[in-house]
């Protein structure tokens, strides 16, 4: 009796077939990953750039607004000869002297960057009027159209309607405005939000929502020092708007979010040619008011620390 053979298994083409399951296992798994990972990424990119600590560019963090300015050796250094009746010294008024330039050049600075920031409301705020007056035309525009395409045609169909021979024309000429009129609302729809590009040179909002500014955008190294100082003298309440701006809707959560503005339309410049709507433009230009407010409040400080330094 012959025994027969058993069947020949190809191993080659059994794990060729294997891999090619795994392989488009692992690219299905990976697309899905790879949204939640650029997220996820931007999510860490973004917390990091708005933590104040990171404002130091690696420098470590001052403890005060004196330290920030470089001016908290010279205070001691007056008050000690304060303390010894030398306040009237050459010493003593060469340190006063240091002092307050440091506070006078942190101030420029500051007034530096809220005019930026103002001009940069002024551009957005010209683009936004543009937007909303294209808009209302277009609204005008629409309701004119329907207006005489459902009123002209409707009366006409009735008017045909009253002649027996002219009934079922009627008919048709009223079921044609009927139709005109839902025509001309797809069609408005179809249109959209009107949209316009960005015209202002300036993106102050960048180095904020941590991204890279421009190059006429970029904060002085005295206005990043003060920022990075903790508390309310320093950067606390700018280092608090991305959560308030969040919670008011201004600002998505992340990329896929459909409540408030994106990052690239908050931050992009005239040089970029990103289109934003008149919603976007008022987001940011509420934005920047508050980081303009949150700013002058710092500058204020420097006001305060300046007086205080006069007195000594």
């Amino acid at each position: 009796m012959e025994r027969s053979t058993p069947p020949t298994i190809h191993v080659s083409r059994v794990f060729r077939s294997w891999s090619y399951l795994v392989s488009a296992k692992v690219s299905v798994i990976s697309r899905e990953l790879r949204g939640y990972g650029r997220s996820f990424c931007c999510f860490v990119l973004i917390s990091l750039a708005l933590d104040p600590c990171c404002w130091s560019q690696g420098n470590p963090t001052p403890a005060s607004v004196e330290t920030a300015l470089g001016i908290q050796e010279s205070l001691n250094q007056l008050s000690a000869l304060n303390r010894q009746g030398q306040g009237s010294s050459l010493t003593a008024m060469n340190l006063r002297q240091d002092i307050l330039e440091k506070i006078m050049q942190a101030s420029f600075a500051f007034d530096s960057v809220v005019s930026r920031i103002q001009a940069e409301i002024a551009y957005t705020a010209e683009t936004r009027a543009l937007l909303e007056n294209r808009a209302k035309r277009q609204e005008s525009h629409y309701d004119l159209v329907s207006f005489l395409a459902a009123g002209v045609l409707g009366a006409t169909g009735s008017a045909m309607e009253l002649t027996g021979r002219l009934n079922r024309a009627g008919t048709a000429v009223g079921l044609g405005g009927s139709a005109s009129v839902l025509v001309l609302a797809l069609a408005h729809w179809r249109a959209g939000t009107p949209k316009e590009p960005v015209h202002s040179p300036f993106n102050m909002l960048a180095q904020i929502l941590g991204v890279p500014p421009n190059n006429k955008s970029e904060y002085p190294p005295v206005v990043v020092a003060l920022l990075s100082v903790p508390g309310p003298e320093g950067g606390m309440y700018v280092s608090r708007l991305p959560a308030q701006w969040r919670q008011l809707n201004r600002l998505q959560t992340n990329d896929r979010g459909k409540k408030g503005s994106s990052v690239q339309s908050l931050t992009s410049d005239a040089d970029q040619h990103i289109l934003t709507t008149a919603n976007e433009l008022a987001d940011r230009e509420a934005m920047l008011l508050d980081l303009s407010a949150a700013l002058l409040r710092i500058r204020s400080n420097l006001g305060l620390l300046l007086d205080e330094v006069r007195q000594h």
